[in-house]
């Protein structure tokens, strides 16, 4: 009988209980080829929930600081592939936030490759799904408004996953956008032609235009003109969402009269 054939892209796994361990144990060896290996094998095996279970409770996850600095930015980018398996699960976003892996994590949003911020955009995002999360994230919001700022173009994935979490933390709490000149810089988005750019950007915008001091910066920085134009876009979310924002603002003294000029 012919033997199986080992895939060369992933690492040996071993039977039952003692897979996990085993993997992570390899881990430690700190050899590129061979973490890269180990990575794609565990992220095989968190499809099980109870390897996943495992992976949580078992204190793994702290072992994954040191992969998210290594200098391989393949290994880098399948460690941050590895937590967003992880934390598609409601225990694994919590134990990524009681862990220490959020800083050195934060700091890949400037990772020279394009699959790793990605990652870590989704990683992110995944945790801003729910409040504590969201919370833990307002530290970032003005790291992610410096972020949208940078943005290029062709970066559309990326600024789509940002604006979503931004709009997740600025539901909670939007000072922290709004210390962070939101309102301006999200101004400017909106005149991105990607409708999901668009949709994200007025869906936080909306969160933004709560506050009194939000109402105030749209109409100061000019923001209700675009806002008007996007009531007429082919993107009903969109539409509703710029009307949001408008029927938010419109509650001062200054934003009425802002739309009667622009309806003269």
């Amino acid at each position: 009988m012919a033997a199986a054939v080992q895939d060369p892209n992933r690492a040996a796994v071993a039977f039952g209980r003692q897979a996990v361990p085993q993997l992570f144990e390899q881990l430690q060896q700190r050899d590129a080829p061979c973490s890269l290996r180990v990575l794609t094998s565990l992220c095989d095996l968190v499809h099980e929930p109870e390897r996943l279970y495992q992976i949580v409770t078992g204190g793994f996850i702290a072992q994954l600081q040191d992969l998210l600095k290594e200098e391989d930015p393949s290994v880098r980018t399948k460690t941050c592939e590895l937590l967003h398996l992880l934390t598609s699960h409601s225990i694994g976003r919590l134990a990524l936030l009681s862990s220490s892996l959020l800083p050195p994590l934060s700091d890949l949003l400037d990772d020279s490759s394009s699959s790793c911020r990605r990652n870590v955009h989704l990683v992110l995002n995944g945790l801003a799904q729910m409040p504590a999360g969201a919370q833990a994230l307002l530290m970032l919001v003005p790291k992610l408004m410096l972020k949208l700022r940078q943005m290029e173009e062709e970066q559309e994935e990326e600024e789509a996953l940002l604006l979503s979490t931004l709009s997740s933390c600025s539901r909670l709490d939007p000072l922290p956008a709004l210390a962070s000149d939101g309102v301006p810089v999200l101004g400017h988005t909106l005149s991105h032609c990607s409708p999901s750019i668009c949709r994200e950007a007025t869906e936080v915008l909306m969160a933004l235009s709560i506050p009194e001091d939000g109402k105030r910066q749209v109409c100061e920085e000019q923001v209700l003109p675009v806002l008007m134009g996007l009531l007429q876009n082919g993107d009903l979310q969109v539409q509703t969402n710029a009307a949001g924002v408008i029927m938010n603002t419109v509650i001062i003294t200054t934003g009425p009269s802002s739309c009667l000029v622009l309806l003269r």
